[in-house]
């Protein structure tokens, strides 16, 4: 039989990931990482594996052994969000050292999450401010910035685009392999009646630039996700999308 000698082999699909929410023992995170190897999300904070009781050699004992177990890439999820009802200064401060641990632990992301703004008297200019100071500590800390996004609200993609327009114009010191990008939090942008081809439509000049993280879904939600988004699975394969498995309902959840 004649074959086409330009075809290669078809590309296998990167694993789906997941989320160790709750869970404090390394041993529990390793077999759980080794059950879903791919992309692995560690929320941070009490209660949780990482946070700020972890000296430095401890962070970065968790991270090889996440790494070894098949965690690839590993991914940090702030435990406050952007838009906490704290002085900005506090939340940069509290948003900073969670990167300082991110790249303790040798996390290629951090998860930024959003709150909303309704009530917490920020302007989109003071979250621009303050999402630039971090997007130039990430880039020093080598790690990616990832401002979640959830419900049907085009906010956190024009931020992030105003940043790579700022750190082409020079005046946003950031590496360009750091580029922010977003969490894509498809139960919650679900739940607030945005269906998923018209959520990735004003996603998708991203992925040229940085990958997406797609989170707040199980497996069957991927596979209604792909199936209603077919780009999305050509994306995942090539790695610009990374889907992290657990249904963390809303930001800060």
């Amino acid at each position: 039989m004649e074959q086409n000698s330009t075809e290669g082999p078809p590309t296998a699909p990167r694993p789906l990931g997941t989320r160790l929410d709750g869970v404090t023992d390394l041993a529990a995170a390793v077999r759980a990482v080794r059950e879903h190897p791919g992309p692995v999300e560690i929320p941070a904070g009490p209660g949780q594996l990482a946070g700020r009781h972890l000296g430095t050699v401890p962070q970065h004992r968790v991270g090889e052994a996440l790494r070894e177990a098949g965690a690839d890439p590993l991914i940090l999820r702030a435990d406050i969000s952007i838009d906490e009802d704290m002085p900005d200064e506090g939340v940069i401060a509290v948003l900073d050292d969670q990167l300082s641990l991110a790249a303790g632990v040798g996390a290629e992301y951090l998860v930024v999450p959003r709150a909303g703004v309704s009530g917490r008297g920020r302007s989109e200019d003071r979250l621009f401010s303050m999402l630039a100071a971090l997007a130039e500590a990430a880039s020093a800390h080598k790690v990616h910035l990832l401002l979640e996004t959830e419900g049907a609200t085009a906010d956190e993609v024009a931020l992030v685009e105003f940043l790579e327009r700022s750190r082409r114009e020079g005046t946003l010191d950031v590496d360009p392999h750091y580029l922010a990008s977003v969490a894509w939090n498809v139960g919650a942008s679900s739940g607030a009646g945005e269906g998923p081809a018209a959520a990735f439509e004003r996603m998708r000049p991203l992925l040229d630039r940085a990958p997406l993280i797609v989170c707040g879904l199980d497996e069957e939600m991927v596979e209604e996700l792909f199936a209603a988004v077919p780009e999305l699975r050509a994306a995942a394969e090539a790695s610009r999308i990374l889907v992290v498995l657990g249904r963390s309902g809303t930001a800060g959840a």
